[in-house]
This record gives structure tokens, sequence and C-alpha cells, in this order.
């Protein structure tokens, strides 16, 4: 297990749940936060797909406050609540890693010197552990299911995962 910590945004949880592969998580970080507001969301998320997670039953993981003075207190940016609040607790908490996947929210969030990882990076990291045998079927299971990646990136995964032969 790492000694990183992460808090996570929805579409991280999301689409890690929705391809089957969320219990990697607490099986990589020490410490796995969400904010309310990403939980709202999920709850949101809830109403039009019911296999949308609810983080609360998951004892892993733990929901976590962040005010909304604290996220004011962010440079000007037009990302969504949930973005946010991940943002400001991985400002506010050192060591913790942002489980981001928009990409304006992982280009503002690196500007302010936090480190980020996505869902792709996960998956990376999951299969550098052994607890995947291949990205490949994964990262498909996950297109299947609503994830937008480009085909750069997708090959880029693959590259990463030593899995050339994939592309």
């Amino acid at each position: 297990m790492s000694e990183q910590s992460i808090v996570s945004d929805t579409s991280l949880l999301l689409y890690l749940g929705r391809i089957g592969k969320l219990d990697v998580v607490p099986l990589l970080y020490r410490e796995v936060c969400v904010p309310e507001k990403v939980v709202q969301e999920l709850d949101a998320g809830r109403l039009l797909r019911g296999d949308t997670i609810d983080p609360r039953v998951l004892d892993w993981i733990t929901v976590v406050p962040v005010s909304q003075e604290d996220i004011d207190a962010l440079p000007s940016n037009q990302l969504g609540i949930g973005e946010q609040s991940v943002i400001t607790y991985a400002k506010i908490h050192a060591g913790y890693v942002a489980g981001l996947d928009d990409r304006l929210a992982r280009l503002f969030a690196e500007q302010l010197g936090i480190n980020v990882v996505g869902m792709i990076g996960v998956l990376l990291k999951a299969k550098r552990a052994g607890l995947i045998s291949s990205l490949c079927p994964v990262l498909e299971s996950a297109r299947n299911q609503g994830f937008r990646m480009s085909k750069e990136l997708y090959q880029e995964a693959l590259l990463l995962a030593g899995e050339e032969d994939g592309l």
C-alpha cells in the first residue's frame, strides 16, 4: 500500500465503480477522502442511473467537509463545485493527491502545486501493483461506460502499461 492519500472527484469513483475496479483504490492509497459536494454529485447521478456508487456505504472512504470560505480562497476559475472541493482539500491537506479526470481541473490543480491522478493513472498503478493483469480490456470497458479519452491518451496508457501489442 502507498503512503499517499487521495481525495477523489466524481468521475474517478463513478467510472471505477461502473467497470468493477473500485476495489483497487483502498489497496493503492492509505486514505481515501471524498468531499461532501462530490457525494452530492454522485447522489444526483444515482437519480439517473441507480448503479452510481454511494461513497457513504464504503467503509474505506471518509466523507469530508470543505468550507465554502476555503473554496472561495482559490484563484478565480470556472470549475465545478466538486472539482473545486477536491482541489481545495488537497491544497489544505499536504500529501493528498487530487483524483481528477477533467483536463482543466487537472491543469488548474497542477498550477497550484497539487499532485494529480486520474482514473487511467489509478489503473496503471493497479497494474504495476499486480492488481489487474491487463489494462487494455479495462480501458475498453471504461470507454463502453462513457469514459472519454483521446486515442493518444489510450495509446500512451497502453504503452506505459507495457501493452504495446494492444495498440
